[in-house]
């Protein structure tokens, strides 16, 4: 439910009632908030719900949400937002292996500390989460599509950076799941690369087991040898 009502022209603001009581929406609890919204805002809001037939209250909800997921996070962690255009033509400037290497460094690197700090914990469930709600949905580096099947995660992203921005990609997605002792097999177009993520943990990839330490036996000993003395008269 939303309810827009004039108040104060004079200021040109609006008083915003956002919300809808004790139902929820897409299964997330709400409840209701006003705020004063400046008239152009608003007319904005009305225009864009015109043209993408959503309602007001939705678009309102999604860019708090933005603003709260990502925004507020985001200039913390010190992100900062460049045009694809800008993207794409600094990847031009690099060869493939520079690009690759950039990748590797970045996933190893960056990777686990970008991750726990949205979702505190590294591991598969929030990095799969991490590339598909902060890098795609509100980065926009790629479009990204998931799926699973039970034993293997596919994941899908689609860019229009060019193919060194694919090989960045690729390496950076294979060195942060390496990281988690899981393969990722990469398949790497133009404009997309195509991860195959196995669930379960690959033992060629997990560290070693340190080898248990044991005390050596001295030979004809079979446990602690005690001398008993008479005492002295």
């Amino acid at each position: 439910m939303i309810s827009i009502v004039a108040r104060n022209r004079a200021k040109s603001k609006y008083t915003v009632t956002l919300g809808s009581g004790a139902s929820s929406q897409k299964g997330r609890p709400s409840e209701n908030r006003s705020f004063r919204i400046d008239h152009d805002t608003i007319d904005q809001l009305n225009d864009i719900s015109e043209k993408e037939r959503v309602s007001v209250n939705v678009l309102a909800n999604k860019a708090l949400r933005r603003y709260v997921e990502y925004d507020v996070p985001g200039e913390k962690f010190g992100l900062v937002t460049i045009s694809k255009a800008l993207l794409k033509t600094l990847f031009a400037l690099m060869t493939e292996e520079q690009a690759r290497e950039l990748g590797r460094k970045s996933g190893r690197e960056a990777g686990p500390g970008f991750v726990t700090f949205w979702y505190k914990k590294f591991d598969l469930e929030n990095t799969i989460k991490t590339i598909g709600k902060v890098t795609s949905e509100y980065g926009r580096n790629f479009s990204f599509d998931s799926s699973f099947d039970g034993k293997t995660h596919v994941l899908v992203m689609r860019h229009e950076s060019g193919k060194n921005a694919s090989a960045y990609y690729a390496e950076s997605t294979r060195a942060i799941f390496a990281l988690l002792g899981l393969d990722c097999r990469i398949e790497e177009n133009e404009d997309q690369v195509t991860a195959y993520v196995d669930a379960l943990p690959s033992s060629s990839l997990l560290p070693p087991l340190k080898p248990s330490t044991t005390i050596p036996k001295l030979p004809g000993l079979t446990g602690p040898q005690i001398t008993k003395q008479n005492p002295t008269s």
